[in-house]
């Protein structure tokens, strides 16, 4: 065999080891693009999941027509259960804003097998009275809950793992002393807390998701509350 031949013979030996490369790395890279995709489908849930699910802490609030919610009362639906107040400046407002949007989406759904529940941050300002007429304006028909009791809230925020900044509690209001608690609502102060304020109970009582309140997805929600509707 001449030089020129076994080059071109040398050639093709090599191009048939590339192209049997290239087809290993294609079959293995396909096969890591499944087992990804094959992942994500059995992901459940869209907000962050608790594996395994916890107790969600009871209570007993006062609502904004002046008489109690329990959440244990409500067994055997799923709940939504969102920390927020009516005096925050940006994500609380949204998230309230896509509850309402929950609930109308809902429909026929909503009270029979979901409930929603909204606990205050700011119990100073959100009496029942303020979240009478606060609610009132806004159409926003789900309980609004708080409590005069602060120990007792500050607790339950602790037992949800829902971060507040107590200084509005704890805060000297004495320019205040001798007025209704409805005279707070003037007052101009932003409650600190943490992102994670809303969080979805199946109907024995878990928790079982949460949501922050920076990547909040109305459909993203509604789909995780039918996923827990529809388990045995």
């Amino acid at each position: 065999m001449d030089r020129t031949s076994h080059m071109r013979t040398a050639g093709r030996q090599v191009m048939r080891r590339l192209l049997c490369a290239l087809l290993l790395a294609s079959m293995l890279l396909l096969s890591g693009c499944l087992d990804v995709s094959d992942g994500q489908d059995t992901q459940k849930f869209n907000g962050r999941d608790y594996d395994p699910p916890i107790s969600a802490p009871d209570f007993t609030l006062t609502n904004q027509h002046n008489t109690t919610t329990t959440l244990s009362d409500h067994s055997g639906k799923v709940v939504v259960v969102a920390f927020t107040y009516t005096h925050c400046p940006d994500v609380c407002l949204a998230v309230e804003a896509n509850l309402y949007s929950v609930m109308g989406d809902l429909g026929s759904e909503y009270g029979s097998d979901v409930e929603i529940i909204s606990i205050t941050v700011d119990p100073v300002r959100d009496t029942p009275e303020h979240l009478a007429n606060w609610t009132s304006e806004h159409g926003y028909t789900w309980p609004h809950v708080t409590s005069d009791n602060h120990t007792l809230l500050v607790e339950l925020w602790n037992d949800w793992g829902v971060a507040v900044n107590n200084e509005h509690i704890n805060g000297n209001h004495s320019e205040n002393e001798g007025h209704e608690n409805d005279e707070h609502e003037n007052d101009t102060y932003e409650v600190g807390h943490s992102t994670t304020i809303t969080f979805l109970v199946d109907r024995n009582g878990m928790k079982r998701v949460s949501w922050s309140g920076f990547d909040w997805s109305v459909d993203g929600l509604l789909a995780d509350i039918h996923t827990l509707m529809d388990e045995d």
